[in-house]
C-alpha cells in the first residue's frame, strides 16, 4: 500500500538473507533501515533513514538507540499501521517487502495519538502536537510523555461530552471519536449515555445571574457574552431578551406563591414597611412595600410584596387604599400589626385613612400605640445632613486635599514617608475618600484627616498646589467638633447596618443615647454647635414622645433589659418624672397580653364560676351579688401570676452580653407560650423602613430611568424575584445588596408577554 516501507525487489531479500548469516554480534538490526553517508566538509559518517530520509550521527560512541527511537515513530512506518518493536522477518508481498506484526501493540502509541496530528520538525526533541479538535499546539517530544495531552482532553473546549476521562482510561474503547458517532459507547462493559443540556436549567441560572447581578435584560444578546456561553458551553443556545424576561415573569409568578404560602402559615403577626422610590428623571414615584415577621424558626423574616408606582396626585388616601389593597390581595388583613413608613408629608392623611378602613376594624389586636410608626434611620440621617451642612466649604478643602495626595504614587509615598518619620504615625491608616451620598464615609474621611492634621499641615507648606486645600486653624477646630459631634450616630447605626435580624428591642438603648447626647450638644459651651443642636434636638424630642411607648415596650422584652433599664434611662432624661412613663410602658404591656390570651382567660373564668357554685353559698340577695361578674373580668385570680408577671421577676441577664433574642424566646416558648407569642409580634416590628445595608444613605433613592420603559409588572417582578432570591443565599460574605437594579432595556419590546394571564391581584393594578 503507499506509504509502506518499499525495498526494490526480490534480490534485495536474498542479500537480507545472506547478510543475516554473515551479521556479527556487533551489527544492530537498525541497519537494515539506514544507510551510511560520508560527510565531506567535516569529514565524519552520518546515517540516513531509508523510509523517510531523516539524517542521524552514525559515530560509534553513539550507539544505535537513537536509531530504534526513530523508527518507533518514524511517519512512514506508521502510516503502515506497523511498528519497529514490533517487525519481524521481513516477508514479500506483491513484489514489495513488509514485515510481519507482533502479538503487543508498541507501548509509545498512546490512544491520544487518535486526537492529536504531530507537527513536522526538524530536530527530534522539539516536536509538537496539535489538538485535531481546538488546534492548540503542545509538545510532542517522547521525553514529555502524554499526560499532558490527556489532560488537555478532559478540558478541551470543544470537546461535547464531559466524560472523556473515563473513556481515556478505559482499556475497551478504542477511539475516543466513538462517543460522538453513537449515542451509547461502552465504558468498562456499562453503556455510557452521552450527556445532555437541559436548556430550561441554564435559562434559569442566566435569569438568577442577571437578577442578582443588576445586570440589564439585554445582556443575554451581546457579543461578549454569548462568546462566553459558546467557550463554557458551546451546545448551548443563544437565547433572547425577551425569552428572558418570560422566565423572569414566569419564575416569579410561582416564587410568589410560595411567600404567600409563607406569609400564611407563619405563626406570628406580619408588619409592613413603606418606602417611596423616586425616578430621576420623569419624577415618578413608587412605593415598596416589605412584610417583616418571625416564622416557626424564631428568624426575622423580610419580603418585598409590592412594588407599584403611584399616580398623580399622591395623598394619603390613595396611598393607604394601594396598602389596602396589597394587604387584601396577600390574605394578610388579620395578620397585620404595625405599618412602618419614611417621613413623607402624607404620612400622617395615610393613618387617619388606615383608621377608617375596613381591615382596621376588624383587627382587634391593632391598637394606636402600635400602629405606625415613622423611620428612626431618616430622621437620624437627617440631623447628620444638617450638621455636615455647617461645613460644606471645609468637606470640600479636605476632599480635593485627600484626592491630590491619593492621585500620584510618588506624592502619596511621601506624604507617608514624612507621617512615619516625622510624626510616628501609623502609616497602615490611610486617607480615604468620601461618596457624598452615604455620610459613613465622611465621618470616616474627617476621621482619618484629623488623624494626619500634622502631616497635612506640613505637607501644604512645601507644596504649593496644595496651599488651596490646606484648612486654617478655624477650619480645623470646626472639623474636630463636627465629628466629635457625628460619632454617637455613627456608633449606633453602624450598629444597625451591621444587625443581621434587626429586632425592634436594639433601638429603644441606641435613640436613648442620641437623645442624652443631643442634650449634652443643647448645654455645650460650643457656639458654632449650639443652634443647630438645639433645632436637631426639638425634631428628635418630637419623635421621642410619640414613638418613646413602643421602643420601650420592646426593650422590655429583651431579658437583659426589662424594665430596670427602661426606668434607669427614663431617669436620665425625666428625673422624678420617669416612673409615670415606666407605669406607662408596663401598663401597656399588660393591657396588651390581656388581649393574647382570649382562650385561657375564658377557661380560667370558667374554673372560677364552678368553683363558686360548689360552695353552697347563695349570694343574689346580698351586697356581693355581682362578684362573680367582677371575677370573670378578671384576667387571672388573684392568687395566680400571669407568664408576664413571672417573666418580669425573673432575674435579667447581663447588661452587655451577647444574647440573641429570638433564641431566647424560642427557648422560652414552653415556659412562657402565649407571652412568647406577643413577644414575637413586637419583636418583629421595623422600627426603621430602611434597609439595614442602607443606614448610612442619606441621598434620595433614585429609581433608575433605564426601568422607566418596561412595563409596571415587569419591574414589580424584577424587584420582588431579586429580594426573595438573594433572601434566600447564603450572606455571610455579602452584607450589601442592592434592591433596586439596572434593568433598564428601553430598546426592548415586552409587549408580547401576556402580563394579563396574572391572578386578580396582578389585574387591579393594569
Amino acid at each position: 500500500m503507499e506509504g509502506a516501507i518499499i525495498p526494490r525487489a526480490e534480490e534485495e531479500l536474498t542479500e537480507y538473507e545472506s547478510q543475516k548469516k554473515k551479521r556479527g554480534r556487533s551489527t544492530s538490526i537498525v541497519w537494515e533501515h539506514f544507510d551510511k553517508l560520508k560527510d565531506e566538509v567535516d569529514d565524519v559518517w552520518k546515517t540516513q533513514c531509508k523510509h523517510c530520509k531523516q539524517i542521524y550521527s552514525s559515530a560509534q560512541k553513539n550507539g544505535t538507540s537513537h536509531l530504534k527511537r526513530h523508527m518507533d515513530r518514524c511517519p512512514v512506518i506508521r502510516a503502515s499501521g506497523l511498528s519497529f518493536s514490533s517487525m519481524s522477518t521481513p516477508m514479500v508481498n506483491d513484489g514489495h517487502i513488509g514485515y510481519e506484526s507482533g502479538i503487543k501493540r508498541s507501548r509509545s502509541i498512546s490512544k491520544v495519538w487518535e486526537d492529536f496530528e504531530k507537527l513536522k520538525a526538524e530536530r527530534d526533541d522539539i516536536l509538537k502536537a496539535r489538538c485535531i479538535h481546538c488546534k492548540q499546539v503542545l509538545a510532542g517530544a517522547s521525553k514529555h510523555g502524554t499526560s499532558h495531552l490527556k489532560r488537555h482532553l478532559e478540558r478541551c473546549p470543544k470537546r461535547r461530552n464531559q466524560d472523556v476521562r473515563q473513556l481515556l482510561l478505559s482499556s475497551e474503547v478504542r477511539s475516543i471519536k466513538q462517543l460522538f458517532s453513537s449515542n451509547e459507547t461502552l465504558v468498562d462493559g456499562a453503556p455510557l449515555k452521552k450527556c445532555t443540556l437541559d436548556q430550561n436549567e441554564v435559562l434559569k441560572a442566566i435569569s438568577t445571574f442577571i437578577l442578582c447581578g443588576k445586570h440589564p435584560v439585554a445582556v443575554v444578546e451581546e457579543f461578549g457574552f454569548r462568546h462566553m456561553m459558546s467557550v463554557a458551553c458551546p451546545e448551548f443556545e443563544n437565547v433572547s431578551a425577551h425569552a428572558i424576561r418570560r422566565e423572569i415573569v414566569s419564575s416569579y409568578l410561582i416564587e410568589r406563591d410560595s411567600v404567600k404560602e409563607h406569609l400564611r402559615n407563619s405563626p406570628g403577626r406580619v408588619c409592613l414597611t413603606r418606602e417611596n422610590w423616586v425616578s430621576e428623571y420623569r419624577k415618578n414615584e413608587y412605593m415598596c412595600l416589605t412584610a417583616h415577621f418571625i416564622d416557626k424558626e424564631w428568624k426575622l423574616v423580610k419580603k418585598i410584596i409590592r412594588f407599584k408606582a403611584l399616580a398623580s396626585p399622591l395623598n394619603g388616601t390613595s396611598i393607604a387604599e394601594e396598602i389596602a389593597l396589597c394587604l387584601n390581595s396577600w390574605n394578610l388583613d388579620m395578620k397585620m400589626f404595625s405599618i412602618t413608613s419614611d417621613n413623607t408629608l402624607y404620612d400622617d392623611d395615610t393613618v387617619n385613612s388606615h383608621k377608617g378602613s375596613l381591615f382596621w376594624e376588624k383587627n382587634p389586636l391593632i391598637s394606636d400605640s402600635f400602629s405606625h410608626v415613622r423611620c428612626c434611620c431618616q430622621l437620624l440621617n437627617h440631623i447628620v445632613k444638617s450638621s455636615l451642612n455647617l461645613i460644606d466649604d471645609v468637606l470640600d478643602k479636605i476632599r480635593s486635599g485627600v484626592e491630590h495626595i491619593r492621585k500620584v504614587t510618588s506624592r502619596k509615598k511621601k506624604f507617608y514617608l514624612i507621617a512615619a518619620k516625622d510624626y510616628q504615625l501609623d502609616t497602615k491608616k490611610r486617607l480615604r475618600p468620601d461618596v457624598c451620598c452615604r455620610w459613613n464615609t465622611t465621618y470616616l474621611m474627617l476621621e482619618r484627616a484629623l488623624y494626619y492634621k500634622s502631616t497635612i499641615q506640613a505637607w501644604g507648606e512645601q507644596d504649593r498646589n496644595f496651599a488651596y486645600y490646606n484648612l486654617s486653624a478655624e477650619e480645623w477646630e470646626k472639623v474636630a467638633m463636627i465629628q466629635k459631634f457625628l460619632a454617637p450616630f455613627y456608633d449606633v447605626e453602624f450598629t444597625f447596618s451591621s444587625t443581621k435580624q434587626p429586632t425592634s428591642n436594639l433601638y429603644f438603648r441606641a435613640l436613648w443615647k442620641v437623645h442624652m447626647h443631643l442634650l449634652k450638644a443643647v448645654r455645650g459651651p460650643c457656639s458654632f454647635m449650639t443652634s443647630i443642636a438645639t433645632s436637631m434636638q426639638e425634631k428628635f424630642e418630637k419623635y421621642w414622645t410619640k414613638y418613646n411607648l413602643i421602643l420601650s415596650c420592646a426593650a422590655v422584652l429583651d431579658p437583659r433589659y426589662k424594665v430596670k433599664l427602661v426606668e434607669f434611662c427614663y431617669t436620665k432624661i425625666y428625673g422624678e418624672k420617669a416612673e409615670e412613663f415606666v407605669n406607662n410602658t408596663v401598663r401597656t404591656l399588660y393591657s396588651l397580653f390581656d388581649e393574647y390570651k382570649p382562650n385561657s382567660m375564658s377557661s380560667s373564668c370558667n374554673l372560677i364560676s364552678s368553683g363558686a357554685t360548689d360552695t353552697g353559698h347563695d349570694l343574689a340577695d346580698d351586697e356581693f351579688e355581682d362578684y362573680e361578674q367582677f371575677l370573670s373580668r378578671k384576667s387571672r385570680p388573684q392568687d395566680e401570676k400571669s407568664q408576664l408577671d413571672l417573666y418580669l421577676e425573673e432575674p435579667g441577664l447581663d447588661l452587655n452580653s451577647d444574647t440573641n433574642v429570638l433564641d431566647y424566646w424560642s427557648n422560652s416558648s414552653m415556659r412562657y407560650p402565649e407571652l412568647a407569642v406577643m413577644a414575637r409580634d413586637i419583636l418583629a416590628m421595623p422600627i426603621s423602613a430602611v434597609a439595614p445595608e442602607a443606614s448610612f444613605n442619606i441621598g434620595t433613592k433614585i429609581f433608575n430611568p433605564g426601568q422607566i420603559s418596561l412595563n409596571p409588572k415587569l419591574i414589580q417582578a424584577l424587584v420582588c424575584l431579586s429580594d426573595w432570591i438573594y433572601s434566600g443565599l447564603d450572606k455571610s460574605s455579602d452584607a450589601n445588596f442592592p434592591m433596586l437594579h439596572e434593568y433598564g432595556d428601553p430598546s426592548a419590546s415586552d409587549e408580547e408577554i401576556d402580563y394579563d394571564d396574572w391572578d386578580i391581584e396582578e389585574g387591579a393594578f393594569s
